[in-house]
């Protein structure tokens, strides 16, 4: 937590520096008859790269309430307050209200200003926001363990000193969120050994809900033991507590592991071309605003009993779904990974998370899909790596369609590190 005294005294020079910068800024264009064509900024594409929206993006603890400032082609009308700040945060918010609200708002200069004040967002959270899962108000992590990397411990954990790994101690460049079922050991195993095996850029979750049987929770623990990668909820794990599972593992993002530079979440039936992924992301430059998934748009809300999707008109009124992403592969920034999880954390219950995140959610916070496009490999090009009639390497993709068997993932990972080896 930031001391008062400092903190003003750091936004009283930056106020200072503002002001004379500001000033010349002026003179310049003044002297210049106020042209400013010249200081405009391109956000293109990179090479090799059009399949991800390629902007600056301010480092992960980046103060909270600037995650609600849009940028110029968003408006800010659809974003939701930040809570009340806190202690040392209050003051960080009231500069960049300062800011905003006096003659400094050049958009060049705001997000100088935002990225310089490094405030971990939880700050910004109610107090009893740890505790709390949308509506369930007596929330714990049943099976927790340490954050991603040493440095960012803080005060929600419980921390187990030798719970990580010496080599896992490490600032992540991917969190992978897996949505697993409890009984789903063979499945967890599988990307264990295949997709999800270490690697030093990435950091591998399991997210699994309660159990009834406390023969499958002792198993559950030990499964945890030996692999030291399960977090579990205390709500019931259940097809209608999809969404809890999802706001969860956004929860456990934001308090313990907001270094990330990406979050992955994925379920554990998908094949995630894990070598291609992490290398593109590793040589390109950090992004914001993004939400990455195959988009689904115009989908009709079901209405008929005999459907496992079937939706009551209370439930959901309206005829169609909002354009979403399917749950089995989704890519965020961590600015839109904190942004849906604050404000899934204010609305009503809907379990339906695919829906519920990524298109109703992701809409009150005025963000766009970017779709994978050719990043996702379709089930005949899938079909014909694990057949040998198709090279990995001729296929550039991250993803593949869900309800893979094991076999399959293992088949398509052996296909990926050979091409990857060149062999």
């Amino acid at each position: 937590m930031f001391e008062r005294r400092p903190l003003f005294g750091a936004l009283l020079g930056l106020t200072l520096v503002v002001t004379v910068w500001h000033m010349s800024f002026q003179e310049t264009t003044s002297s210049t008859g106020g042209s400013s064509s010249s200081s405009s900024s391109s956000n293109g594409v990179g090479s090799g790269s059009s399949y991800l929206e390629s902007v600056t993006i301010a480092p992960p603890y980046m103060q909270a309430s600037s995650l609600a400032v849009s940028t110029p082609h968003h408006s800010q009308s659809a974003v939701p307050p930040p809570a009340p700040p806190r202690d040392g945060a209050a003051d960080v918010a009231g500069a960049v209200e300062f800011v905003e609200s006096s003659s400094m708002t050049n958009q060049s200069f705001l997000p100088l200003l935002l990225s310089s004040i490094l405030v971990n967002p939880v700050e910004m959270l109610p107090k009893d926001d740890y505790t709390s899962l949308i509506d369930l108000k007596d929330f714990k992590f049943t099976i927790n363990f340490s954050n991603c990397s040493e440095g960012g411990r803080n005060k929600y954990e419980s921390v187990r000193t030798n719970s990580l790994k010496s080599d896992e101690q490490r600032v992540p460049l991917i969190l992978v969120l897996v949505h697993s079922a409890p009984t789903n050991w063979y499945k967890r195993n599988t990307i264990r050994d295949t997709w999800g095996q270490y690697d030093p850029r990435a950091k591998l979750v399991f997210l699994v809900g309660a159990v009834n049987s406390s023969i499958l929770q002792q198993r559950i623990e030990q499964e945890n033991r030996m692999y030291d990668d399960i977090v579990q909820g205390n709500f019931i794990d259940a097809y209608r507590n999809m969404t809890y599972k999802h706001v969860m593992a956004l929860k456990w993002f934001t308090y313990h592991c907001p270094e990330a530079k990406y979050i992955l979440k994925a379920d554990d039936d998908v094949f995630v071309n894990t070598p291609t992924l992490y290398d593109i992301l590793e040589s390109t430059s950090q992004r914001r605003r993004l939400l990455f998934c195959q988009e689904i748009s115009k989908a009709p809300v079901k209405r008929t009993h005999r459907s496992k999707w079937y939706v009551s008109v209370p439930e959901y009124r309206n005829r169609y779904y909002p354009n979403h992403c399917p749950g089995y592969s989704i890519i965020y920034t961590p600015d839109v990974a904190f942004q849906l999880y604050r404000e899934a954390q204010q609305q009503p219950y809907f379990w339906i998370d695919d829906v519920h995140l990524t298109g109703t959610i992701a809409r009150r916070i005025n963000v766009t899909i970017t779709p994978t496009g050719s990043m996702l490999l379709n089930q005949s090009q899938k079909d014909a790596i694990i057949d040998n009639k198709l090279n990995a390497s001729e296929q550039l993709f991250f993803f593949t369609t869900p309800d893979l068997r094991e076999g399959e993932i293992r088949k398509l990972w052996k296909a990926v590190t050979l091409s990857k080896s060149g062999r």
